[in-house]
């Protein structure tokens, strides 16, 4: 009960056990359920099946995989300024550096908090540290440094594109802000003034740089990733 009633606080939402209340008695958007170790997101508003956060690196071969190839091969610390669900962290911190992730929203923030509790990957729990909070805000007040600051804003769909994953989607219907990223110049602010040698930042195709001054790039099919320097010019 304590748990519930500490997680309702940070939330704002409902959160019960699986012994409480039904499905029918609760009106609200979203609701937490803990059913015995597992911590499961409902909608009560339909017919959606309920969600358990994983953690699920994927494929971390620093030369096969292109985040990894634009986060570099000489580097031992990033930080991961838009968590999310922490796929790109997990497959960073898995290929072996030490990697900060800031998630702003409480909700996501619990439900990947609980998904690393959950993960059997040691390098998870070795590497990653998950905070809460906005990720300009606390890199400058705690003077918090890395040598790769990695982004990975927001941004409007195009309406002709394929449907979004479903963890995207989820996301951005969690954040409630139409998939817009409006403090991305902000971010690149705080993280150049953070990273020691370079801020990595994902974007899809269709969308333009966030910045001038990118001294280079590396494609996957669906996205690129942007490459700034903020260290010495042979910070690569």
């Amino acid at each position: 009960m304590d748990y519930a009633r500490f997680l309702a606080e940070i939330l704002g939402a409902p959160v019960f056990f699986e012994s409480q209340a039904s499905r029918g008695r609760i009106h609200s958007r979203y609701l937490l359920r803990v059913s015995g170790s597992r911590l499961q997101l409902e909608f009560p508003a339909d017919n959606r099946k309920p969600i358990v956060p994983k953690i699920v690196p994927g494929r971390t071969a620093r030369g096969a995989d292109p985040l990894l190839r634009a986060i570099g091969r000489k580097f031992g610390t990033v930080i991961d300024m838009t968590g999310g669900w922490c796929v790109d962290a997990s497959r960073i911190a898995v290929s072996g550096c030490s990697t900060i992730a800031f998630e702003c929203n409480p909700l996501v923030y619990v439900l990947c908090r609980h998904a690393i509790g959950r993960c059997r990957i040691p390098a998870i729990h070795k590497r990653l540290t998950l905070r809460l909070g906005d990720s300009a805000q606390m890199m400058r007040a705690e003077h918090i440094d890395a040598d790769v600051v990695y982004m990975d804003p927001m941004y409007p769909p195009r309406q002709r594109d394929a449907a979004s994953p479903k963890g995207i989607a989820l996301l951005r219907e969690i954040v409630d802000n139409g998939g817009v990223d409006l403090s991305s110049g902000a971010m690149l602010d705080a993280a150049m003034s953070r990273a020691g040698r370079r801020i990595v930042v994902k974007r899809p195709h269709h969308a333009p740089a966030i910045r001038e001054g990118k001294v280079g790039e590396i494609r996957s099919k669906q996205v690129r990733y942007d490459i700034y320097y903020s260290g010495p010019a042979n910070g690569n």
